[in-house]
């Protein structure tokens, strides 16, 4: 745990000095303030790993020593795949990390140097580690599915950026891979779908909107074919806010009228968009993009509804799976919610907001404390559920830091016993990532 956050600190760190390198010179205040950061955390991840530490890229994965980043490897796809266009296969880092390393490696991957580090510190593809020394985790196939999600979505909004039209191939085939994966490992794709992404928030929470749409569609009973088109529809549900500008998205307060007028227009924009394109499921998918952000009492937008019944199916699926990773995320306006509350946003929605019936099955689906919820117990130890509560059985949880304690390096099995919960814990108040922690102690929740 300690280590992939280093691991994690230490990449964003040299993206970000890469980022600056690219804007300023090399001696602006900006720049050298990015160096020193960069080369702090690369330090402290060499001291944490013995003195040494190596980050190997193989295909979609980030690897620390022998063992795989997941949550890393996912955060970071758009960097990994910056890293891997300059050649750069594996990174060794030794202490002491001489910062004027750091700064070559800024500008070798900024493609402002073709020099490598100089001073032995940093070593480009000297990985000790064959393919077949790495691990590969169960998950393995459902995290390479949700790469390569992001990976279309950022393609089609960069066509649509430069108004190009673009088929719909890509999406389709990357829905397929998803649907597979989700059927076929659903505790693992619903952990994933917790994955969450500050920089890039709308391809990531497409993708998760996408996961939970599957397997709520799963759920219900849909066949396979039907799951398909519903998630094409949930994967593409927000691309139209590629349309919007991005001081709107990422405004820190409240929007003007003329602010959330460009905002309402995003399912029409991503609509419009979509039936440019030539797809078997465009029609649905179009549907879907509309009306994500139309109530079921007929309200919302765009233009109320002639009844609750009006709005396609699909929809009001989405809808309630879309609400619930918002609300769960981090934005630029507001802190992250707790799975609790915002089920009970859900909830209180029923019948107006929200198709009561996908409300009341979603609640179902992932559990009053949803699998990676972090929550205080009355003796004051935080643990983290491994497994949802059901069927008015208590929730499985670890141990993750005792009253009064440190954060433990490895979880440990505990019972909530006769204790009771007294509040549920955001992740980033206490620097954990639970889809990460939870595949690397390789606990698996039961089984939608």
């Amino acid at each position: 745990m300690i280590s992939e956050n280093a691991a994690r600190v230490t990449l964003r760190s040299i993206q970000a000095l890469s980022r600056q390198m690219s804007l300023y010179p090399t001696g602006h205040p900006s720049t050298g303030e990015a160096l020193s950061v960069a080369t702090a955390a690369a330090e402290a991840l060499s001291v944490n790993e013995g003195g040494a530490a190596v980050i190997t890229l193989l295909g979609d994965s980030i690897y620390l020593g022998k063992a795989i980043l997941p949550h890393t490897s996912l955060e970071l796809s758009s960097f990994l795949r910056t890293l891997q266009s300059r050649g750069i296969e594996s990174i060794s880092f030794a202490s002491p990390v001489a910062g004027a390393d750091i700064a070559d490696l800024g500008a070798f991957i900024a493609g402002l140097s073709g020099d490598v580090p100089a001073e032995a510190t940093i070593r480009l593809n000297e990985s000790p580690y064959s393919r077949s020394d790495l691990e590969s985790g169960e998950s393995s196939g459902v995290r390479r599915s949700y790469t390569r999600s992001l990976d279309v979505l950022r393609g089609m909004a960069a066509a649509l950026e430069r108004d190009e039209h673009f088929d719909l191939s890509g999406a389709a085939w990357v829905v397929e891979q998803l649907v597979e994966q989700t059927i076929s490992q659903p505790a693992a794709s619903l952990l994933l779908s917790t994955m969450k992404s500050h920089d890039e928030y709308t391809f990531f929470h497409s993708v998760n909107v996408c996961i939970l749409s599957i397997s709520m569609g799963r759920m219900v009973g849909l066949p396979t074919d039907q799951l398909s088109a519903l998630a094409m529809g949930a994967l593409l549900h927000d691309i139209g806010k590629v349309r919007v500008a991005p001081s709107i998205l990422q405004f820190p307060g409240r929007l003007d009228a003329a602010q959330w007028r460009q905002i309402k227009l995003h399912p029409q924009e991503g609509a419009a968009a979509i039936l440019t394109a030539a797809s078997p499921m465009q029609e649905i998918a179009a549907t879907i993009a509309f009306e994500h952000h139309a109530r079921f009492d007929g309200s919302g937008y765009p233009p109320p509804h002639r009844s609750d019944r009006s709005l396609h199916f699909y929809s009001r699926l989405v809808a309630t799976t879309d609400t619930y990773d918002a609300i769960t995320t981090r934005r630029s306006y507001r802190r992250a919610e707790t799975p609790n509350r915002a089920l009970h946003v859900i909830l209180n929605g029923a019948g107006t907001i929200y198709d009561p019936d996908f409300a009341r099955a979603f609640i179902e689906m992932v559990g009053v404390y949803p699998a990676g919820s972090l929550l205080r117990l009355s003796d004051g130890d935080l643990v983290m559920v491994t497994r949802a509560d059901e069927h008015g059985e208590s929730p499985e949880v670890v141990l993750l830091q005792p009253a009064g304690d440190e954060i433990l390096e490895q979880p440990i099995r505990t019972e909530l016993g006769e204790r009771a919960i007294v509040d549920q814990v955001l992740p980033s108040e206490v620097g954990i990532e639970p889809a990460a922690l939870l595949e690397q102690v390789g606990v698996i929740v039961q089984p939608i």
